[in-house]
């Protein structure tokens, strides 16, 4: 697995690269295609359905619990955050057609986390330095994180008030729930998938009910 740490705006964001996921995917994106009622991405309050509820039957699910929560964790190392002892997990998925994109959001929770199960292709890095690129130009299903600070793109001293992400199969990302974000329409004829996890951190005075972090 690659893990790449990135401080943009300044923001950490983690990309995980899991190997050998061909499998997995094709297990996420058949159960997709075999249940759409699961995909949750039209409901403004995802927390309405929890793919997590299927995580002790569908073992698709259950990887993918584990690989989020990796995720996290290398986050969490890599900011220097301890003394939590558990975390609030939600699953959802967005399964997008020809023409579909995702307008600007953020979450409300501390930590999202997505995975890529079906996307374009593509040769590029997922993350690219600042290449003059039109901020406007749509690629295919690119992810596109905003500076979160206040009319950022009006100082001379930023390079860029936004990153362009290029998704590919078996990618993860982990950055700050306030980091407003968007995705552009998708080209393909099929349906490309992705996975978000929002994380909640919980703190030993929490009553919260909580997962693990062990």
């Amino acid at each position: 697995m690659e893990v790449t740490n990135y401080t943009f705006f300044p923001t950490r964001v983690v990309t995980l690269q899991f190997p050998d996921t061909e499998p997995l995917n094709a297990e996420l994106c058949d159960l997709l295609e075999r249940r759409p009622e699961l995909d949750d991405r039209s409901n403004i309050h995802p927390d309405a359905l929890n793919l997590l509820r299927l995580a002790e039957t569908v073992p698709a699910i259950h990887q993918l619990r584990s690989m989020f929560i990796s995720g996290v964790k290398h986050w969490l190392n890599a900011a220097g955050i301890t003394g939590q002892d558990a975390i609030d997990l939600l699953l959802f998925s967005n399964r997008s057609g020809r023409g579909e994109s995702t307008i600007v959001h953020n979450h409300r929770t501390n930590l999202i986390g997505i995975y890529y199960a079906r996307t374009a292709v593509s040769n590029r890095q997922p993350i690219l330095p600042a290449d003059g690129e039109d901020y406007f130009e749509a690629g295919d299903g690119v992810l596109v994180l905003h500076d979160p600070r206040f009319n950022a793109n009006l100082t001379s001293v930023c390079d860029r008030d936004h990153v362009r992400v290029y998704p590919r199969p078996g990618l993860m990302l982990i950055f700050p729930a306030y980091v407003w974000h968007s995705v552009t329409p998708h080209r393909g004829e099929f349906h490309r998938l992705s996975f978000a996890m929002n994380f909640t951190l919980r703190w030993p005075a929490d009553s919260a009910e909580r997962h693990s972090l062990a």
